[in-house]
This record gives C-alpha cells, sequence and structure tokens, in this order.
C-alpha cells in the first residue's frame, strides 16, 4: 500500500498544487476568523449551532475556535471532491491501469485515499496555524483576552479541534468515496451527493427538527464542528463512525466483487 500512497503524494504534492492549497488555506484562515470574531457577541450562539461568544472567545480554546467553526462548512466541498477524483479513477482508466500493475485492489483504493487524506491534513494544520494567528489580530480589535489560548488547556483544545476536524473530513471523504465506487461516473455522483448532502438534508431538517442527529451530512458537520447546540460531540462521533463504518464495508465489497471495465 506505501507504493500507492506515495505515487498519489507524487501526484498531488506539485508546485501548482501546493500554491493553490496555500491560498486556500490563507484565504480560510481569514474568512474564518474574521467572521467569527465580527459575529461573536456577549451571549447567544454562532456559526454552525456552536456556541460563539466573546466569552468562549476568551478562553482556552478561543483561539482554534475560528478554526473549528468554520470548518464545519466546508466538508460538503471534501465531499464532492473526493467524488470527483474517485470517480474520474474509474471512468478513465486509471483505476484499471493501476491494478496491471498491482491487482490488490483493496490496497490500491485504501492508499489512494490514504495519499489524499495525508495532503489535507497538512492543508488543515496549516490553516489552523494562520488562522490561530489572525485570531489574536482580531481578538486586540474586539478586546478579548488571550492569555488562556497559550495554556496548557489551549494547546489541548487545539489538538482536540484539529482531530474532529480530520475525523470529519474523513467521514466525508469516505462518504464521497463510496459515491463514486457505486455510479462510477463523476457526473451522475456528484448529481446525487450534491442533492443528498446539499439542498435535502437541510431542508428536511428545517421540517424535522431531529433530522440534524440523523443525517450523515449534519452529523459530520456537527463532528467537525466539535459538537453543537443540536447535537453533542460525543453522539456525533458514535453515528459518524457507524455510517464511515457501513459506507466502507460497502465501498470495499464492490470493489472487491464488481469487474473493472473502464
Amino acid at each position: 500500500m506505501t507504493h500507492v500512497i506515495r505515487a498519489q503524494l507524487i501526484r498531488l504534492l506539485r508546485r501548482k498544487t501546493m500554491v493553490l492549497a496555500a491560498v486556500g488555506a490563507t484565504a480560510f484562515a481569514v474568512m474564518a476568523a474574521t467572521t467569527v470574531f465580527s459575529s461573536a457577541k456577549h451571549g447567544g450562539a454562532g456559526l454552525g449551532g456552536r456556541a460563539v461568544t466573546l466569552e468562549t472567545l476568551a478562553g482556552k480554546g478561543g483561539g482554534t475556535l475560528a478554526f473549528a467553526t468554520a470548518a464545519s462548512f466546508i466538508g460538503f466541498f471534501i465531499f464532492v471532491t473526493f467524488i470527483a477524483l474517485m470517480a474520474s479513477e474509474f471512468s478513465g482508466g486509471t483505476f484499471r491501469a493501476l491494478l496491471l500493475r498491482d491487482p490488490r485492489r483493496l490496497r490500491v483504493l485504501v492508499g489512494q485515499v490514504v495519499g489524499i487524506l495525508i495532503v489535507i491534513a497538512g492543508i488543515a494544520a496549516v490553516a489552523e496555524l494562520l488562522t490561530f494567528a489572525l485570531s489574536f489580530l482580531m481578538a486586540a480589535s474586539r478586546g478579548v483576552p488571550t492569555s488562556a489560548w497559550l495554556s496548557s488547556g489551549g494547546a489541548g483544545d487545539a489538538i482536540k479541534n484539529y482531530a474532529t476536524v480530520l475525523a470529519g473530513v474523513g467521514g466525508w471523504a469516505v462518504l464521497g468515496t463510496t459515491l463514486a465506487v457505486i455510479f462510477r461516473s463523476a457526473p451522475l455522483a456528484l448529481g446525487i451527493g450534491f442533492v443528498w448532502a446539499g439542498p435535502f438534508e437541510h431542508l428536511v431538517a428545517n421540517a424535522w427538527t431531529t433530522g440534524n442527529q440523523w443525517f450523515p451530512g449534519l452529523v459530520l458537520q456537527s463532528l467537525i464542528a466539535g459538537g453543537t447546540n443540536e447535537l453533542a460531540l460525543g453522539r456525533a462521533l458514535v453515528m459518524g463512525l457507524v455510517y464511515v463504518g457501513v459506507a466502507a464495508t460497502a465501498t470495499l465489497a464492490l470493489v472487491a466483487t464488481r469487474d473493472v471495465t473502464a
């Protein structure tokens, strides 16, 4: 599997890709810090159903709270990205070509997904560091004390926020890969994924108040945010593991049994 992961890293870690990733991480950090700090007030709730107030921003986890809150909105982007990347592997014949060199299908597929996730993990780390740095500037403009951010508790919350973001992103990646494997057509898989995880879940959740606790996309969104007012972190983690486990099992079973014709 290591050679598949290495091949993915070589493919992705090109200068153009890394420049785009750096620009994206910077833009995300600016947007996250600016939006969260400018919208925070005394009391109330903030973005993503998570309590984001001036008081919570002054706490030990305030330095990376903007990162975790804003990251809950990028899960859908990861979802469609994985659908497009993995579906094109099948429709374009790339996956079949890889099997000519390594016939172990499951190892090839898992290696491809892991390789992409390693790159995403690196981008997420840069984005968190940039958001943390910009949060100091925004905190000064809003009169938010930052001494607690540099404590051991602050470091622990930073690691926790990074871990929940990666867990949620990994979940979206598996769900996107599942749709790609099922349909093997990027336009078809993207259409179905966009309708389900986009308007369908949110529209139904608006009418069905407990939908936030059951729909996979909304569960992963809560997981990335580290828990929301509607869904606690523990339940989001358990539900996310169930959905991802079912999707991963179905994906591996399909790859192992279906013919690769493209």
